[in-house]
């Protein structure tokens, strides 16, 4: 990534199919607002059941034209994620050169031995990195080589099922090209959630939280720190 490689948003995951598979709606949403939006997957990841680096990278390639957003992998080694003094350089090399407004990445705890994907040690690990290196980005003697930038917003995305979102987004609008980017992972189609094709399962996920608020498909977030929030705010949708 050069310097003037700069965009508004960055959304971290631990692996290609991440971003796409928990918030392919808003990131679509928020490329057809304008706003330049950058996918930065940690891994290829290589030690997965389905496909291989190659793949993962040019279906990654596929779903960020079918969404108009960019990507960049960094080098990260699938299951040896680790919050650590160099990783951290790496995810603020990142943010200095991209120098987004907000930024999202996989929510950085999760206390259950799930069987399923969400509770990958990677996907948290990589939460609180990124956590931790939005600290790291604002200050001006941590790598002084690259201009400070301090993330004016960090989100997070799957939510372990002790912490409900906060924040939803109604996807309904591009809810066929959402699914037309997950469906760009032809490798991951094969994997199945409790006997369903994940991508039942992804549909069903969406609108099963579009319900909460009166939509048909919604994805949803939260945040660890404030927002200021208007009063006249109570009465919008």
């Amino acid at each position: 990534m050069t310097q003037s490689s700069e965009y508004d948003v960055v959304v971290f995951g631990a692996h290609p199919d991440d971003a796409e598979m928990a918030m392919g709606g808003t990131v679509a949403l928020l490329s057809d607002a304008g706003k330049r939006v950058l996918v930065v997957p940690l891994t290829h990841s290589e030690m997965s059941t389905f496909g291989d680096p190659e793949t993962r990278e040019r279906e990654a390639r596929e779903a960020a034209r079918i969404l108009g957003v960019g990507t960049e992998f960094l080098d990260f080694k699938d299951l040896h994620v680790e919050n650590t003094p160099a990783a951290r350089e790496k995810i603020v090399r990142v943010l200095r050169a991209a120098r987004p407004r907000i930024v999202f990445a996989p929510y950085h705890t999760n206390p259950y031995a799930d069987f399923g994907g969400i509770s990958h040690v990677d996907h948290y690990t990589t939460g609180a990195l990124v956590r931790d290196s939005v600290k790291c980005s604002r200050l001006e003697r941590f790598l002084p080589e690259m201009p400070k930038h301090t993330v004016e917003r960090l989100f997070f995305y799957m939510l372990p099922r002790h912490m409900p979102a906060s924040i939803i987004v109604d996807v309904t609008s591009v809810i066929d090209r959402t699914f037309e980017a997950i469906q760009a992972y032809s490798s991951q189609l094969a994997i199945q959630v409790r006997g369903n094709p994940i991508e039942h399962a992804l549909r069903v996920s969406r609108a099963n939280l579009g319900l909460t608020i009166g939509a048909a498909y919604a994805e949803g977030f939260v945040t660890d720190t404030p927002m200021a929030f208007s009063a006249v705010r109570f009465f919008e949708g």
